[in-house]
């Protein structure tokens, strides 16, 4: 038989959690872009609307977000500062729990490419 006491533990400890991994689980994130110093305020940049981005981070969810839905964020995204989204990397668990996949565009000047993008950075009206 089972000890009593293992009995509460497990009810008090173990149910709880499994339960909240289980529902945080079920819950559908939609993709969002990752913003780093977001929360702190010591940042120069808390608060501050952008002018320019060299490069945008995506977090997602792999099973429940379409390839399209994260292309689509990256070249709107880009395209508020002129520029074209070109695709990074990825990588998985960076982000929050419910959506732990990272996929890093490049935003570059349309007349850029992506050696060229990683050499000069700035925005598309500086560089021609």
């Amino acid at each position: 038989m089972i000890p009593l006491m293992i009995i509460k533990f497990l009810k008090k400890t173990i149910f709880p959690l499994v339960l909240v991994f289980y529902l945080s689980a079920c819950t559908k994130v939609e993709p969002y872009i990752l913003n780093d110093s977001e929360f702190n305020r010591n940042s120069p940049s808390f608060s501050v609307q952008l002018k320019d981005r060299s490069n945008v981070e995506i977090c997602y969810n792999k099973r429940s977000t379409r390839p399209e839905i994260i292309i689509q964020i990256a070249t709107d995204e880009c395209r508020r500062f002129g520029k074209v989204a070109f695709f990074g990397r990825s990588k998985n668990l960076v982000c929050s729990l419910n959506a732990p996949s990272l996929a890093t565009y490049a935003c570059l000047c349309p007349s850029e490419n992506i050696q060229i993008g990683q050499e000069k950075k700035g925005q598309c009206s500086a560089l021609k």
